[in-house]
């Protein structure tokens, strides 16, 4: 529940940012929707940098030291 209560302010937040910028405050909502936006770029990116393969290997293996690039990550 906290996290939709979440999800929805900062869904509001985004769009009132958005609004701000065809107003005088043009300024803020850039930096309002900038602020907002900035953490899903990074998850994003984040995302995309992981190592899906060697996350499983070394979440399932038995022993970690079978993870290696030799054996491909397979366990």
């Amino acid at each position: 529940m906290f996290t939709f209560l979440l999800f929805l302010g900062w869904l509001f937040l985004l769009i009132y940012g958005i609004l701000l910028r065809a107003s005088k405050y043009r300024k803020i909502g850039i930096t309002l929707t900038t602020l907002l936006l900035a953490p899903v770029a990074l998850i994003i990116s984040l995302g995309l940098y992981m190592d899906l393969e060697k996350f499983d290997c070394y979440s399932n293996a038995p022993d970690q030291s079978q993870c290696t690039v030799e054996n491909n990550w397979k366990y």
